[in-house]
């Protein structure tokens, strides 16, 4: 397979390359290389895949104008590049992680989707799959490759225009796109750049479309995102130990749990209002009438699940004490610890931290809309009952529940279904708050009603949200979650 053969995005990114490797600069040889190679017959999916990546920094290079600025070229010979060859993946058996891929993989031929699969540090077997996947099904695709501190140190040399011209490169690279895919890391082992934040504002605010394109759904995406070992370090946990909750989380009684969840949302779309309580101070509540709650499994977050809407913007008011170790979306590396939240009318109006204070408020100040309220929700993995930093994961939280600080999704429907989640709230930012009721008599009240008390739901018919596999009949088990339960002693 050659590259150039891959789509209409890597014809015009050859023509980039060409274009660079045809006249002097301080990356004419590298150029040349990599052109020469975009137009190679590969057979090995790894190597095309190194290519890919290389073709990907040149044109960001050629883009943000850096061409001949010999004080970033400089700058980069000492970074620790991590390229595709460079990618790892988690220590758990290749099989888990096909089928990890495979739930991931959302293109659909017959539809002539273009998928973006957003790859990082993690995802070397799981990329693979999916690239080869698309490449089987003749689906036309975009790799883009995470690789922070490259992208950090572009950022920082660039000037206002060069930034502005990354962000515009993005929207355009994206504009056919009608599927998105993402397999990206935890927390980062090391830091190496910082963004500048002024430029960093430049380049969300450039790119926010193609946010709003997903959480309207106009962009369907999957994500997942991989525990690294700095997730289980600030978390305490062993990295294996880490790993395997991570996939078997995964594993859980998805058809039972989607049940499960389509009568509590019943309860919910019907509702007024919504407060949550524990014994760590929290006593927040908002208006949730009108709106409607999404059933969310495995079909857009690995692992899921939750159950979220909004609630009327300027409707929530109270506080919310998070205790825990939180990761902004922004400032890669940084940790939060235990936050304090207080909403008037549905602004953040005053906010506390243990750790990270400064981290916290660069992503408030993102835009205004950084400081209300864009998503309402509630964890439901069964499997997973502690607070952990990794994002996706915290927010899944059997026991638990989230605020989204920034924007609302947007969409009209969900799983098939119609749903109204839209508060009008936007900003650049999307960031879930997530607060623990397990362990901390935390409750939810629905129009006054205690449906939760200390994280666990109080019905009968939401056992399988609180218990998981052991609250299915034990005869209807994988042969893992049979023994696993055995092993532990808990009783079928």
């Amino acid at each position: 397979m050659k590259i150039i053969d891959l789509g209409a995005h890597y014809k015009a990114q050859e023509s980039v390359i060409a274009a660079l490797a045809a006249r002097p600069s301080l990356w004419q040889t590298e150029a040349q290389d990599v052109a020469k190679l975009m137009r190679h017959n590969f057979v090995d999916t790894d190597a095309m895949m190194q290519v890919m990546h290389r073709a990907q920094d040149l044109e960001k290079i050629v883009t943000a104008g850096l061409e001949n600025d010999a004080t970033f070229r400089a700058a980069l010979a000492p970074l620790k590049r991590q390229q595709w060859k460079d990618f790892t993946a988690p220590p758990a058996k290749a099989d888990l992680q096909d089928s990890l891929a495979e739930k991931l993989y959302n293109a659909d031929p017959a539809r002539k989707d273009v998928a973006m699969i957003n790859l990082g540090d993690g995802a070397r077997l799981i990329g693979k799959w999916l690239v080869e996947k698309a490449m089987a099904d003749n689906v036309e695709f975009i790799v883009d490759f995470s690789e922070p501190d490259f992208g950090a140190l572009i950022m920082n040399h660039a000037g206002d225009a060069g930034v502005q011209a990354l962000a515009d490169s993005f929207l355009k690279t994206t504009g056919p796109v009608t599927k998105r895919i993402v397999a990206r890391p935890g927390q980062p082992l090391e830091t190496q750049v910082e963004a500048n934040e002024a430029k960093a504002k430049i380049y969300a605010k450039g790119t926010q479309a193609y946010g709003e394109r997903v959480r309207s759904g106009d962009i369907f995406f999957t994500l997942t995102v991989i525990p690294t070992a700095k997730d289980a370090e600030i978390d305490g946990i062993a990295y294996n130990d880490y790993v395997r909750l991570f996939f078997e989380m995964c594993d859980q009684p998805w058809n039972e749990i989607g049940k499960a969840q389509e009568q509590l949302i019943a309860e919910l779309d019907v509702a007024k209002t919504l407060r949550f309580t524990n014994n760590d101070g929290t006593d927040i509540s908002m208006d949730i009438g009108g709106f409607t709650f999404c059933n969310s499994l495995i079909a857009k977050n690995v692992p899921g699940s939750e159950v979220f809407s909004a609630p009327r913007r300027d409707s929530v008011n109270g506080t919310i004490v998070a205790k825990g170790r939180f990761s902004p979306p922004h400032d890669r590396g940084e940790i939060i610890e235990n936050l304090t939240l207080t909403f008037n009318n549905g602004k953040l109006v005053s906010y506390a931290a243990d750790k990270g204070l400064q981290a916290f408020e660069n992503e408030l100040n993102l835009d205004e809309g950084a400081r209300w309220i864009g998503e309402v929700g509630i964890g439901t993995n069964p499997h997973l009952k502690t607070h952990v930093a990794n994002g996706l994961l915290v927010e899944k939280i059997g026991g638990s529940f989230h605020l989204a600080l920034g924007a609302c999704y947007t969409m009209k429907e969900y799983a098939g279904k119609p749903v109204n989640v839209d508060n009008g709230n936007k900003s650049a930012l999307h960031w879930d708050v997530t607060t623990m009721l397990h362990g901390k008599g935390g409750r939810i009240y629905v129009d006054g009603r205690m449906i939760m008390d200390d994280g666990k739901f109080l019905d009968p018919k939401y056992d399988v949200l609180n218990r998981g596999w052991a609250a299915v009949d034990e005869g209807k088990r994988p042969p893992y979650w049979r023994d696993y339960y055995r092993n532990k002693g808990i009783a079928p």
